[in-house]
């Protein structure tokens, strides 16, 4: 279609991303057809196919639109600023990425849990450790590129329990926790 603005098309978009999204939690990709995805967004397949030329599309699409509302809005220099870190502009920026997490929750919990996702995951891993290697100097304590993996880890990580568990904390509390963890260091956290 050729007005990507136009609001007829966004809402057909929405539709079918919401149904597939759904499909996905329900059947995983591979069992899901474009009937399925029609059926569910309450569409015709004629009008899927104007959108998206496969399932395969649609799954490209909707998980590079998923990693780019995240990655938009990781921002260490934001937070680290004069080699110093500034406590609370940490614990907004990680509190706003839970916070956009929370608004797609299914979809992220599918992406971290499914293993069919798995390849999307670590494509994600991947943005994600390119992003914070752009911020951080190149000469810290200890490898750089380990350093990198271990914190991309705990993100996701932290994100996928949080996920996992019903996201029983606020995203406010998750960041304060995660910001103190990262800033105290384990040892410190548990009181050694």
């Amino acid at each position: 279609m050729s007005n990507e603005n136009d609001l007829r098309i966004i809402k057909t978009r929405r539709l079918i991303r919401d149904a597939f999204v759904e499909l996905l939690d329900i059947k995983g990709f591979s069992g899901i057809t474009i009937s399925n995805i029609a059926d569910r967004a309450m569409i015709n397949r004629s009008t899927f196919y104007l959108h998206y030329t496969d399932k395969y599309d649609l799954l490209q699409q909707t998980m590079e639109e998923a990693m780019q509302n995240i990655l938009q809005l990781v921002a260490p220099e934001t937070h680290i600023i004069d080699g110093k870190l500034e406590y609370d502009s940490f614990i907004q920026n990680i509190s706003s990425i839970l916070k956009a997490v929370e608004r797609d929750a299914m979809l992220y919990k599918i992406i971290l849990n499914d293993k069919e996702m798995s390849g999307i995951t670590k494509k994600f891993e991947n943005a994600l450790i390119e992003k914070l290697g752009n911020c951080f100097p190149d000469h810290i304590l200890i490898s750089r590129d380990l350093f990198l993996e271990m914190i991309t880890s705990l993100y996701m990580s932290a994100i996928k329990w949080w996920l996992n568990n019903d996201m029983k904390y606020s995203p406010n509390f998750m960041a304060e926790q995660l910001v103190k963890l990262l800033v105290a260091g384990p040892t410190k956290s548990i009181g050694i």
